[in-house]
C-alpha cells in the first residue's frame, strides 16, 4: 500500500512538471511588457515588416488552458504594434519565418484591439491569453494584391476551380453538404437551435476567397438580427445557421449559387464564393 501511494505521487509529479515548466520558466519580457518564449527560433530567416501578410498556425487559450480557438492555416496582416500594452501584434513583430513561439497577452486588449469586440463574459477582466504560433511564410502586400487580382473569377467554371484550390490550400477536410455548402464547426454551441420564422442574432465576418473582407459586424460594433429560414438572408447563410446552436461558431464557405449567383451585389462581384465566420449569439 505504501509503495502504491509513493508510485502515485511520482506519477502525478511527472505529469505536473511540464505544465509548471511551460507556465513559469523560460519566458522573457520585452519593453512593451509582452511575455514571450521561442520554441524554435530562426534569427537569420525573413522577418516581417509592417503591412506584410503573415501565413501562420495559431492556438490560444485562457488562464485555465481552455482552448478558445485553433487553426492550422491563417493569414493576417501585421499592423503597428500597440503602444497601450503588450498585444499580439507586438509578438508577431518579433518573429521570423520558421519560428514557433508562445506569447502571453492581456485578454481585454486582444479582444478590444484585435477582434474589435468586448471581452467575452466567460473571461474575467485582468485575465491573460496564451498564444501558440508558428510562422510559415511572409507575403509582401504587393504580392498579396497581385495574388488577389489573379483570383478574381468571371464565370462559374473559374469559380469552381478557385474554390477547389482554396479547399486544398486551407486543408479543409469536411465534405460539402448536398447543396454544396461547406460547414466547418469551430465551437459547438450548447444553447437553443434556430427555428423558422424566429429571430436570430449573430456576429459575423464575411470575406471573399482571396481574403478581402467585404462586411463585418465586429467593425460596426453591432450584431446582425434577422428572421431565420424565411429568405431574409442568402440561402447559404440560412443553411449554415440551421446547423448551429446558441454559443456556437462556424465557418461557412458558400458558393455563389447559394449567395448572389451571376448578379453583382454591392462589393460582391458575379460568381463570388463567400466565406462567413459566424457566431450565433442568441435565438429568440
Amino acid at each position: 500500500m505504501k509503495y502504491y501511494f509513493l508510485l502515485k505521487f511520482v506519477i502525478i509529479t511527472i505529469l505536473f512538471l511540464p505544465f509548471v515548466s511551460c507556465n513559469n520558466s523560460g519566458f522573457k519580457t520585452d519593453k512593451s511588457g509582452l511575455k514571450y518564449k521561442f520554441i524554435v527560433e530562426n534569427k537569420d530567416s525573413l522577418q516581417p515588416e509592417i503591412g506584410d501578410i503573415l501565413v501562420l498556425s495559431m492556438k490560444y487559450t485562457t488562464d485555465k488552458d481552455s482552448i478558445i480557438d485553433e487553426t492550422d492555416y491563417f493569414r493576417m496582416q501585421l499592423n503597428e504594434p500597440t503602444n497601450e500594452g503588450a498585444g499580439i501584434q507586438n509578438g508577431l513583430a518579433l518573429m521570423h519565418v520558421g519560428d514557433s513561439a508562445v506569447f502571453i497577452v492581456d485578454a481585454k486588449l486582444f479582444y478590444n484591439k484585435n477582434r474589435k469586440e468586448k471581452l467575452p463574459t466567460f473571461i474575467k477582466p485582468g485575465s491573460k491569453l496564451t498564444f501558440y504560433i508558428k510562422l510559415f511564410n511572409v507575403i509582401s502586400y504587393k504580392e498579396f494584391e497581385q495574388e488577389r487580382r489573379s483570383l478574381r473569377s468571371s464565370n462559374s467554371k473559374e469559380e469552381e476551380e478557385l474554390l477547389n484550390q482554396y479547399i486544398k490550400n486551407t486543408n479543409i477536410t469536411v465534405k460539402p453538404t448536398q447543396t454544396g455548402l461547406y460547414y466547418v464547426e469551430t465551437l459547438k454551441g450548447k444553447g437553443k437551435s434556430p427555428q423558422p420564422g424566429k429571430k436570430v442574432i449573430i456576429n459575423y465576418m464575411g470575406y471573399f476567397i482571396d481574403g478581402k473582407i467585404f462586411d463585418s459586424t465586429y467593425k460596426r460594433h453591432k450584431p446582425f438580427e434577422f428572421s431565420f429560414g424565411v429568405g431574409d438572408v442568402i440561402q447559404g447563410l440560412d443553411q449554415g445557421i440551421s446547423k448551429m446552436k446558441e454559443g456556437g461558431r462556424a465557418t461557412l464557405i458558400i458558393p455563389s449559387y447559394l449567395a448572389y449567383g451571376d448578379k453583382k451585389h454591392g462589393p460582391v462581384a458575379p460568381y463570388s464564393t463567400l466565406i462567413f465566420e459566424v457566431e450565433l449569439l442568441r435565438v429568440e
